[in-house]
């Protein structure tokens, strides 16, 4: 996780992507760390579908659902990048 809390945004807007340095040398830092994106249409859907893509993301985003990713072994993600996700993820409709 260490690895991941010193990537950089990179992304404009709703997009969250990162730029991270695989040679990190910060402490507690892994190098062989995956990062998995979720592409969420923002248009289009439908609206019966919705409310189940906004909820799951919602509760996997979440500080409950982060805090059970290590049961599948999951990393959380650092509280800054959490929180922005929860964001965006809160102006999905």
């Amino acid at each position: 996780m260490a690895g991941i809390a010193e990537a950089e945004a990179v992304g404009e807007g709703r997009d969250l992507t990162l730029q991270r340095d695989y040679e990190t040398s910060a402490d507690g830092a892994y190098p062989l760390v995956l990062v998995t994106y979720e592409i969420v249409c923002d248009t289009g859907n439908k609206p019966e579908s919705r409310p189940a893509l906004r909820s799951f993301l919602t509760c996997t985003a979440s500080e409950e659902g982060q805090g059970q990713l290590h049961s599948i072994p999951y990393a959380p993600l650092p509280a800054k990048a959490a929180a922005r996700v929860r964001e965006v993820v809160a102006t999905l409709s």
